[in-house]
């Protein structure tokens, strides 16, 4: 009776196994590269939305700072513009890691007077300290006081640079102002 399957002598081996073994090894190596490089793809994307966020908060910060200093910036800017003389300062710092140390520049770039308008005396609440400062002293026909206050709105420019990964954000931002006067604000 025949044999079907040739003996092989225990020296002797075709090599099929270890070529098998090898493109499957090398199979794997691709694999494990692609899912290492999309793993660093996600944590840069992840980095970069992380320094946006930090930019967008610092140029916040920024506005929050501009509204609150009114003599320091608002008045000068209603008057003067940004590019005029006496305008106000248009660089601040902010320290987003609490190190002591200025991490991001926000600059205001461009202030654009919108429009300007009159307070009516119907918008007015004699209650709130202040609307307070808008009322005349003399009355109009309906025994009203005049109202002696603008309504000043104006577009603020802010562009926040990372001085550590030199991320940019260009912000616009809109800002309603109050002002105690009727006069012409924003001749410039």
């Amino acid at each position: 009776m025949m044999n079907p399957c040739p003996q092989q002598r225990p020296g002797q081996q075709q090599g099929s196994v270890l070529l098998v073994t090898m493109v499957f090894l090398l199979l794997f190596a691709i694999v494990a590269t692609a899912v290492f490089r999309g793993s660093q793809t996600s944590v840069q994307a992840v980095g970069n939305m992380q320094w946006r966020t930090e930019a967008i908060n610092a140029t916040n910060e920024v506005v929050a700072n501009i509204l609150s200093d009114y003599a320091g910036f608002i008045q000068p800017a209603l008057t003067h513009g940004m590019n005029g003389p006496g305008a106000p300062s248009g660089a601040f710092s902010s320290d987003v890691n609490g190190d002591g140390n200025p991490d991001i520049s926000v600059n205001v770039t461009n202030l654009k007077c919108n429009y300007v308008a009159p307070v009516k005396w119907e918008d007015l609440d004699e209650e709130n300290p202040e609307d307070q400062q808008c009322f005349g002293s003399s009355a109009n026909q309906m025994g009203e006081p005049p109202a002696v206050c603008s309504e000043v709105q104006f577009g603020v420019t802010l562009t926040a640079t990372d001085t550590v990964s030199e991320a940019n954000v260009q912000i616009e931002q809109g800002v309603g102002v109050r002002v105690n006067s009727v006069a012409d604000v924003c001749n410039f």
